[in-house]
């Protein structure tokens, strides 16, 4: 895993403001049938005051807000669309399907695991990377070795 307390802790010292939200994960793929068709579902959040002063100060600032992980892009992207566009803390639940089309307006980049393509994951990163250099980059971590999905190795995609 990418983000011990040693990183967490040498990225505060670098002035990188880290925020939380709480959401309940969902699945990207099952058996590549009819049920992965449906994904991603619903998926439920809880976004604090804090992260949203925080997301704030880092957009006044010319920064980029990065999420860990896919379903916290969808967290923060869904609480934005449900309000107006713009983040707002609080509770909701997302059905949010982020691809090349979605129009991010909080997330500029992402720390997630290597997700295959047709999963609704590998889908989620096209809305930060074109499908060409994702493909690339997922045969380049095949050939090094790399492990995918949650349990494997991490990529920082960037849009």
């Amino acid at each position: 895993r990418p983000l011990t307390w040693d990183t967490l802790l040498a990225l505060r010292r670098r002035g990188i403001a880290i925020a939380s939200v709480t959401h309940a994960a969902g699945l990207s793929s099952v058996d590549g049938g009819a049920y992965d068709a449906t994904l991603p579902r619903p998926e439920a959040y809880e976004i604090p005051p804090e992260t949203v002063e925080t997301v704030e100060r880092a957009r006044a600032a010319g920064s980029r807000v990065v999420a860990v992980g896919t379903t916290v892009v969808r967290a923060l992207e869904g609480a934005a669309l449900a309000h107006g566009g713009v983040l707002a803390a609080g509770g909701g639940t997302t059905e949010l399907v982020i691809g090349p089309e979605h129009r991010r307006r909080v997330v500029g980049g992402l720390l997630t695991g290597l997700h295959e393509p047709g999963s609704s994951h590998f889908r989620l990163l096209e809305g930060f990377a074109p499908r060409g250099l994702l493909a690339r980059a997922l045969d380049h971590a095949s050939r090094e070795g790399y492990l995918s999905h949650e349990l494997g190795d991490s990529a920082l995609v960037l849009a």
